[in-house]
């Protein structure tokens, strides 16, 4: 009989195992709450008054806003004011005469007796021929970079803009030294002239100057041009600072601080144009020869 009663009780065990979890489950459908532990009916009160289908309370939090990283504050940039560069540098040299030329070409001979004496015969001449003073310097800058006035080139070319001696006595100037300042600048200035309105063409008048024909006669003489005109700018450009320093009226205050704040072109300094000087001279032994014979008397 025992051994019976025993397993009965074990039946109703495991009866009682698999039952109590349906019953739970029975109990806690969908709308209905979890019966409570005591502990937790002592720290929250009774079951009745826990509300489970309340929906969480919303807390707007601000966002934050995306502040944009901080850019480097850069200067204002300098309004740069067009004018008529020909007709300004024509303005200051009725005005200041040769004076602001002379003081450009200062930084160039180290001389100022003659860079006096050279800037008021080339403003005379390109009056005469009618060109501007800065494009006769340009051209003086770039044949005669060192300011010889006995300079001779391989072709025969004497002075300070290389005149050939053929041209003496056909341009009605005053003396036929090629040796002397104003004599040399004065064939040179009309000489110039008459090319460019044969060809009506600065550019082509300015090749021609430099016996460039077919290419053949100077090395590399189709950039003679661009290099005669970027010189001849940046004279003209010293010239309106110096005028600026002399007559503070001339310019407008909006181009002075415009000249102010760009700086000079500095790319083709005075050691450019004589080591170009002397490329062209040494193109032949004779050249070179001749040079050195020179330079040495």
């Amino acid at each position: 009989m025992f051994p019976a009663m025993c397993r009965g009780r074990a039946l109703h065990l495991c009866l009682f195992a698999v039952l109590s979890p349906v019953a739970a489950c029975a109990s806690t459908g969908p709308g209905t709450t979890p019966p409570l532990s005591p502990m937790t009916e002592e720290a929250h009160g009774p079951a009745a008054e826990i509300r489970t289908n309340v929906p969480p309370r919303r807390v707007d939090v601000p966002r934050r806003m995306d502040v944009p990283p901080r850019r480097a504050v850069r200067p204002a940039p300098v309004r740069r004011v067009r004018v008529d560069s020909a007709a300004l540098e024509l303005t200051v040299t009725r005005r200041l005469a040769h004076r602001p030329l002379a003081m450009a070409l200062e930084r160039h001979i180290q001389n100022p007796e003659l860079a006096d004496r050279v800037a008021s015969a080339i403003v005379y001449e390109a009056g005469r021929a009618r060109l501007s003073p800065s494009l006769l310097a340009g051209v003086l800058l770039i044949e005669n970079s060192r300011f010889d006035t006995s300079a001779v080139s391989t072709e025969g070319a004497i002075g300070l803009m290389q005149v050939m001696p053929v041209h003496v006595g056909s341009y009605r100037c005053l003396s036929g030294d090629l040796l002397d300042v104003e004599a040399n600048i004065c064939h040179g200035a009309r000489l110039l002239s008459s090319y460019v309105r044969r060809a009506k063409s600065l550019e082509a008048g300015l090749r021609r100057y430099n016996g460039c024909v077919r290419g053949r006669n100077t090395p590399r003489c189709q950039h003679y041009p661009a290099r005669v005109l970027r010189t001849a700018s940046r004279l003209r450009r010293e010239m309106f600072v110096s005028a600026a320093r002399l007559d503070p009226s001339v310019l407008s205050p909006d181009l002075k601080s415009s000249l102010a704040a760009q700086a000079p072109a500095a790319e083709e300094t005075e050691a450019d144009t004589a080591e170009s000087s002397e490329a062209s001279d040494c193109a032949t032994l004779m050249g070179c020869l001749r040079r050195r014979w020179s330079s040495s008397r």
